[in-house]
């Protein structure tokens, strides 16, 4: 059986040059009106949930202008309170690590304190800048005065530290014996003797060449005395323990 007349699609003509502009702007009307509705639909959608969610949440507090404005000024002043917390613990964290870096500081320098005093009475080893003595005393002359005047003049420039053949030289030491036959707190010398201080290298050079000074006195006595300088030098030996 054949569809009725009606119902049959209209017979379309090949169309004209202008024919599909039109019917693709007719189709972006139909595409632009459906686009609207749904946006138009999903907005309406929102605004009743929202009205609905504010019912329901008025219904279940009761809450009134007033009481909705006291419950925003109570969360203000909460906030306030909360800021003003957080503000006075972030101070005593900044205390407690400011104490830290204090405590941290007090402690460094107790022990560069400990460090200093270790090496100027010898229980620890030193380095750093200074000057060597080498005093040749090929006839056995030196006595034990020019040895403590230069032990004395090394302290008096600034040495930190001072070594006599190997020998520790602290405040209590002491030297003895006779001419070619010197000792430092026992223990006996062998020319030629080495001095080894540590200090400021100008200070003590200028000390020991002074006229009149050290290195004078080792020359009077028919020995000699040769200083150098040097950035960097040890003293090992510490001072035994009694």
């Amino acid at each position: 059986m054949s569809d009725p007349v009606g119902d049959q699609p209209p017979t379309e003509s090949t169309p004209g040059p202008g024919t599909t502009t039109q019917s693709g702007r007719r189709w972006d009307k139909v595409i632009s009106g459906v686009v609207t509705t749904a946006l138009a639909l999903a907005l309406g959608f929102a605004l009743v949930v929202q009205i609905q969610s504010t019912e329901k949440a008025e219904e279940r507090t009761g809450a009134t202008e007033e009481d909705l404005v006291r419950i925003l000024d109570e969360l203000d002043t909460r906030e306030e309170q909360l800021r003003s917390q957080l503000g006075e613990r972030e101070q005593a964290v900044e205390e407690l690590s400011g104490g830290r870096t204090q405590s941290g500081s007090a402690l460094a320098e107790a022990q560069r304190r400990a460090e200093a005093i270790g090496i100027l009475n010898g229980t620890l080893p030193a380095r750093g800048p200074g000057l060597r003595v080498v005093i040749q005393d090929r006839e056995g002359a030196v006595t034990t005065a020019v040895l403590l005047d230069a032990i004395q003049e090394l302290r008096g420039a600034g040495a930190e530290a001072i070594e006599i053949d190997g020998v520790r030289v602290v405040a209590s030491s002491y030297v003895g014996g006779r001419p070619d036959a010197l000792t430092v707190d026992g223990t006996g010398l062998d020319a030629p003797y080495e001095i080894v201080a540590i200090g400021p290298p100008t200070d003590l050079e200028v000390a020991l060449n002074v006229s009149g000074g050290v290195v004078d006195d080792v020359a009077r006595v028919g020995a000699s005395a040769t200083v150098t300088r040097s950035d960097e030098l040890r003293v090992e030996s510490v001072v035994r323990g009694g």
